[in-house]
């Protein structure tokens, strides 16, 4: 982009913040002495300013090098019209890099507006979605898109909006339904969008579902709250927020015995979601249940970028004190008519295999190569999406540690995936030397035998960070 578009752009962000302030100014000065600001016009700015630094090893060398430094801003507009309007946007500047490329980004998080009319209220535009009651995994989560492969040490950061529009009906004080609709499809970003890959293989563009009104995607919720439990149904229609992987096109250099290229792209997939949740006080104490039935409209034997049908299923408990909380949790899946996978789990075609097809007798053609690299590349998506096997098992813990009047806050988040033994271990502290001043650092790592997921994403992804956010 030209300088002078970024010359407009912050010209255009110091007006809107000058208009903001002198708005806040004056609702602040009228809160004094007129009383007729409580009904009228609000509009308020906050945000933060924050330096982020992650420190890691290259991927196969393994050398020490910085692998993410950025500067951030964001803007956080709030406003209020009378008691039936209101409207909140989240506008994000960044600049640094990345996994060694240059990360320039203005990104609008969210921007929506609220009407109210007596128990209804409707929403439109770009927002971030919370499905789910559980803290590290959460089943009916298919709605809301996600980028884990982004540097924070916040994990919201990780959250990405989508453009919709959705209407909640209150019925009474403890009941609620909402329905969304979401007509653009917001896809995931994949962990291995990190990983290095050989020369050979290409992601093209990807294909995702166009904006024809057929296209969207739909969602319902149902909410109860009472003194004693906290529950939720939901039902969800539409394009998974994670994309698979799909076979384009594999060309073989059958003197080298080796791949010439290899073309793949993401792809969108529908699915039918019917997921509950459940929270349960009990003095200190908070028991959590979890748990989502998800069906594919397309058969998974003939497209390998669709994942099996899956029962998938949380339950945590939480235990708070004055200065220390523990949780701890399980989650599971059971794959729903599972057949084990053809082919080793692979984002390319295996040599070795050719080459003991040619010295059997059997002729290469086309054909072969085709389904053999497809065979391996659904068992990539089976691996992605933890159905190489039946039944799947993890197991978390959290420690979380608040001292000094909440300055100083200690996290160890640590999950073990029994059935693949991989780890997840992100430790990490926070002091605040000041009223609206945080300052991080932690550790982020992935770890897992070899050719696990975590083994393939961990060694670009595991890194130590710094941070220093001031808010205000």
């Amino acid at each position: 982009m030209c300088t002078w578009k970024y010359l407009v752009m912050i010209f255009q962000l110091i007006l809107s913040s000058t208009l903001a302030l002198n708005a806040q100014g004056l609702f602040e000065s009228s809160l004094a002495g007129d009383e007729q600001s409580a009904a009228g016009n609000v509009l308020s700015l906050g945000g933060y300013i924050r330096s982020v630094a992650y420190l890691g090893n290259t991927p196969e060398e393994e050398n020490p090098y910085l692998q993410s430094a950025y500067g951030e801003a964001s803007l956080q507009l709030h406003a209020k019209a009378g008691m039936i309007a209101s409207a909140r946007a989240d506008i994000r500047f960044r600049y640094g890099t990345e996994f060694q490329r240059t990360v320039r980004n203005i990104e609008l998080r969210e921007a929506y507006s609220n009407l109210e009319a007596g128990p209804a209220t409707f929403s439109i535009g770009k927002k971030i979605l919370s499905w789910g009651k559980a803290t590290f995994f959460n089943p009916v989560q298919k709605i809301n898109p996600v980028d884990p492969t982004f540097r924070s040490p916040e994990e919201d950061d990780m959250n990405m909006g989508s453009w919709l529009a959705q209407g909640t009906l209150n019925m009474g004080k403890s009941m609620r339904i909402t329905g969304t609709w979401k007509p653009v499809y917001q896809p995931s970003v994949l962990l291995i969008d990190a990983i290095p890959m050989p020369g050979y293989v290409h992601f093209i563009e990807p294909e995702y579902p166009s904006q024809e009104l057929d296209q969207g995607s739909y969602g319902v919720n149902y909410d109860l709250y009472t003194s004693l439990l906290d529950g939720s149904l939901y039902w969800f229609d539409g394009y998974h927020h994670w994309p698979g992987i799909a076979f384009d096109t594999m060309t073989l250099d059958l003197n080298a015995m080796q791949p010439a290229s290899l073309n793949i792209f993401e792809k969108a997939y529908r699915i039918r979601m019917l997921g509950m949740d459940l929270s349960i006080p009990l003095a200190s104490w908070i028991f959590r249940l979890e748990g989502a039935w998800t069906d594919t409209k397309d058969d998974p034997a003939e497209r390998e970028y669709v994942p099996l049908s899956e029962l998938a299923y949380t339950a945590e408990i939480e235990r708070s004190g004055t200065y220390f909380t523990l949780l701890a949790g399980y989650q599971g899946k059971y794959i729903l008519d599972y057949e084990g996978p053809a082919a080793e789990p692979s984002l390319s075609a295996d040599p070795d295999q050719f080459l003991e097809l040619i010295q059997s007798g059997v002729q290469i053609t086309p054909g072969l190569i085709h389904e053999m690299t497809r065979q391996r590349l659904s068992a990539f998506n089976r691996l992605y999406n933890d159905q190489l096997d039946e039944f799947f098992h993890a197991v978390f813990l959290l420690l979380r540690g608040n001292v000094w009047h909440d300055r100083l806050e200690l996290n160890l988040p640590i999950v073990y995936r029994i059935t693949t033994g991989e780890w997840i271990i992100q430790p990490g502290i926070s002091y605040a030397p000041a009223d609206g001043v945080k300052i991080s650092a932690g550790f982020s790592s992935f770890y897992g035998p070899e050719d696990s997921l975590y083994d393939l994403v961990g060694p670009p992804l595991n890194a130590g960070y710094l941070s220093v956010k001031f808010m205000f």
